[in-house]
């Protein structure tokens, strides 16, 4: 974390999540086609850290003074079970009096700007039992048996969910053999919503549905929350959202307000204004090895977020450079 000027009350906070979804193992080989460069985790979340520092250099070479505290925040923990504990405790403990605005910088694009944060839990759900073999034991408790018995029970209780959540089972294992019945086994679920009251419902049914697949079977069940990401949102009527669609406009492109889980979650949950922005440029793949950033249409991301940035903060008189 680095702040801009002096550090004071009501800073404009900018931030870009460090980590990526893989692993130290990944190979890290560039390839280029064209404009085009393929990279694990070129775009999410190199892109956005290169424009973090980016606007700190500028606003530096510049001379740039701004009337607010600026502050640059790289953390980690924004992918997979991360839990966004980087920008959680930054919030948690901030090194600033009274509140901020906060904007994160979150890949690639010029149109995008997320004020809903899409809130998400993630659980890991164990069957346990006494085991067995497959023929001399047959009829004794079987937890994948239980496991797929609560998944098809809760998929038939949200089979009338609305558009604003999701769910998935992303992981399920257990057994030792074949012919075994094993003793226990788990599952790790994903469900998603777009506000707090419907995370609630959709996790009393998914609990209500493993635990019935439990009893069925005569299996002891046991519920761990592995992750969990607050729902929130800044109202499109604020100055912040406001700003962003002003300064969206004047790059030459139409704004677009979306739902995204992003660092951005945890001040929204906490009524501080917040967004994500993409920093330009034009990517995909995300999450695979095939990733890919095309630096066309760049600059103009760069200039969105600075003029968003001026605009938050204030500009005072600017100093001639040093530089």
């Amino acid at each position: 974390m680095a702040p801009y000027g002096v550090m004071g009350t009501d800073p404009v906070v900018v931030g870009a999540h460090l980590d990526t979804v893989f692993g130290s193992d990944t190979p890290l080989e560039m390839r280029r086609r064209g404009s085009v460069i393929e990279l694990p985790g070129i775009a999410d979340n190199g892109a956005g850290l290169v424009a973090l520092l980016w606007l700190f250099r500028a606003a530096r070479a510049t001379g740039l003074v701004f009337e607010r505290p600026l502050v640059a925040v790289a953390d980690v923990g924004e992918e997979g079970i991360g839990d966004l504990r980087g920008i959680r405790h930054v919030f948690e403990r901030p090194p600033w009096d009274g509140l901020c605005d906060f904007i994160a910088l979150d890949g690639g694009g010029l149109r995008r700007i997320t004020n809903r944060g899409l809130g998400s839990r993630r659980f890991r759900m164990t069957l346990v039992g006494p085991g067995g073999h497959s023929w001399a034991d047959f009829g004794t408790g079987n937890p994948i048996h239980g496991l797929a018995r609560g998944i098809g029970e809760f998929m038939t209780a949200m089979s009338g969910m609305d558009d604003g959540a999701s769910y998935n089972v992303g992981v399920i294992e257990g057994g030792i053999s074949v012919n075994a019945i094993p003793s226990h086994a788990h599952m790790e679920v994903d469900i998603r919503a777009t506000d707090q009251g419907r995370l609630d419902r959709m996790e009393e049914r998914l609990r209500s549905a493993v635990g019935a697949g439990a009893l069925e079977a005569r299996l002891d069940c046991g519920v761990e929350i592995i992750g969990e990401r607050p729902a929130g949102v800044t109202l499109p009527t604020g100055r912040l959202v406001g700003m962003a669609l002003e300064a969206t406009r004047l790059c030459g492109a139409q704004p677009v307000l979306d739902v995204a889980s992003t660092d951005a979650n945890i001040p929204m949950s906490m009524g501080i204004p917040a967004i994500a922005i993409g920093a330009g440029g034009s990517c995909g793949a995300i999450h695979t090895r095939r990733e890919w950033f095309d630096p066309k249409g760049r600059q103009a991301g760069l200039e969105r977020l600075l003029l968003l940035v001026a605009g938050m903060a204030g500009l005072a008189s600017p100093r001639a450079s040093a530089l």
